[in-house]
């Protein structure tokens, strides 16, 4: 235990180094002139800068380990809404207390979080462990986020063009809807990790639905990805770069780096050395990606391909990101409440109806065609609802890059909504489906001896 703790305080060293080494050099746009007006404020307000990112990132840390799992464990709900109204209420929404007034400055590390879910996501894809996947697998992750995908974006598209909730553009209308899209597509793993920790789960169930959430999350990031390369900022003033141009530089620089950063990991480094090169090549990908105005979960995702795959130790650098996802989370939870703003009401009440409804009908029509003439049950969807991270950062990276108008704003709103919603019910429509199909087997006494049951 002393030589866990000791590990614990060497890594946070780290973080504080790496983050303060991050700000201070001001790789992404904007972050130089932190807190309205950086050039008056200077050496303190970076410093201050500094100190707050250690601080919320040392928080997250101990309560994802400490508070979080103890909930989640005894009230079977992955945890999410109380970080979001925390963020609400330290950003500009309550100017009484001012802590996130001006989020510029925290650029670095909501970026660095974004970043590590792509990366994540990215080791997920090594082609050794995909040959041994259920053959099931892959008709899950086919039609159980393209059909939400299309639903939710054709219907939002619609629904913002026809002009009932409110007057928009058709380019507005088209992007809000993208994002709306991709937001609907993505799962999450964390109510199988969830029920694992607390119950003995067998039969094949759980691991092919597992896997097909983590690998259904990288085609979606991949389309998430093209997002900022269609509706491009920089596009009225560099009509040279078309769009497809742009999804080769996404390609390109998530590659190349990946590329490059092989070359410096030797697979046999301890796990804090593993963690700080993680964070430097984390936190250079994310600062290229916001540079360019390109997804950097899309960037880190290429990265994270090329690294699982070419470099040494790639399956180790996996478990490293594994092991510091949940903390990753809460810091986005944070800063996804504090970027939300208020968005017209009952428009916004319109769309989070809407959304949640087609989002759960087309799974519920994926479940019935994925088991069409095979043993696969036809209320899959039971287990496919939550968001989870995934989700959480494309929200937190689409808000950074396209701040406003009104459609952009309910856009943003109606993730969250949903987000919190979904996200309350899914551990126990899923533990429903487990019980139903028989593979629930009894609750363990020691929740800490089942971390891996559904793996594989």
């Amino acid at each position: 235990m002393a030589g866990k703790a000791e590990g614990g305080r060497q890594r946070w060293g780290v973080i504080g180094g790496s983050v303060g080494a991050l700000c201070a050099s001001g790789g992404l746009p904007g972050v130089a002139s932190a807190a309205s007006g950086g050039e008056q404020t200077g050496g303190a307000g970076e410093l201050g800068t500094v100190v707050l990112l250690v601080l919320v990132i040392g928080v997250a840390y101990v309560l994802a380990h400490s508070v979080v799992e103890r909930l989640q464990h005894r009230f079977l709900v992955v945890s999410g809404v109380e970080y979001i109204l925390l963020g609400v209420m330290l950003g500009p929404i309550f100017p009484a207390i001012g802590a996130f007034d001006d989020l510029t400055g925290l650029l670095p590390i909501i970026a660095l979080a974004a970043g590590w879910v792509g990366l994540l996501r990215g080791t997920d894809f090594e082609f050794a462990s995909l040959q041994k996947l259920d053959p099931a697998t892959w008709r899950v992750v086919f039609l159980h986020h393209l059909l939400p995908g299309l639903a939710v974006g054709f219907g939002a598209y619609y629904l913002f063009e026809s002009g009932l909730l409110l007057e928009t553009t058709r380019r507005e209308s088209a992007l809000s809807a993208a994002a709306l899209a991709c937001f609907a597509a993505a799962d999450s793993s964390e109510p199988f990790d969830l029920l694992a920790r607390r119950y003995e789960i067998s039969g094949r169930l759980a691991p092919l639905l597992r896997n097909g959430t983590r690998l259904g999350d990288i085609a979606v990031i991949l389309a998430f990805g093209l997002i900022f390369c269609v509706f491009h900022e920089k596009a009225p003033e560099a009509t040279a770069y078309s769009a497809s141009t742009w999804a080769w530089v996404t390609v390109g620089l998530g590659a190349a780096l990946g590329l490059l950063f092989s070359l410096f990991l030797v697979g046999d480094e301890s796990d804090n050395s593993r963690f700080l090169a993680l964070l430097g090549i984390i936190a250079f990908a994310s600062g290229g990606a916001y540079v360019l105005e390109l997804s950097p979960l899309a960037v880190n995702l290429w990265m994270g391909f090329v690294l699982v795959n070419v470099a040494r130790g790639g399956q180790l650098l996996h478990s490293t990101l594994e092991t510091t996802e949940r903390p990753m989370a809460i810091v986005l939870l944070i800063f996804a409440g504090a970027l939300w703003t208020p968005s017209p009401l009952i428009p916004t009440l319109i769309a989070v109806a809407a959304f949640v409804a087609a989002r759960t009908g087309a799974k519920w029509l994926a479940s019935g065609v994925a088991g069409w003439g095979t043993s696969l049950r036809k209320d899959l969807f039971r287990g496919l609802l939550a968001h989870g991270d995934v989700t959480l950062a494309m929200a937190v990276s689409f808000r950074l890059v396209y701040k406003g108008p009104a459609v952009v704003d309910i856009a943003y709103s109606v993730v969250l909504c949903s987000i919190i919603l979904n996200d309350l019910l899914a551990p126990r429509l899923l533990r429903g489906l487990l019980v139903d199909e028989g593979d629930l087997q009894r609750e363990l006494k020691d929740p800490n001896t089942s971390l891996g049951a559904t793996s594989g």
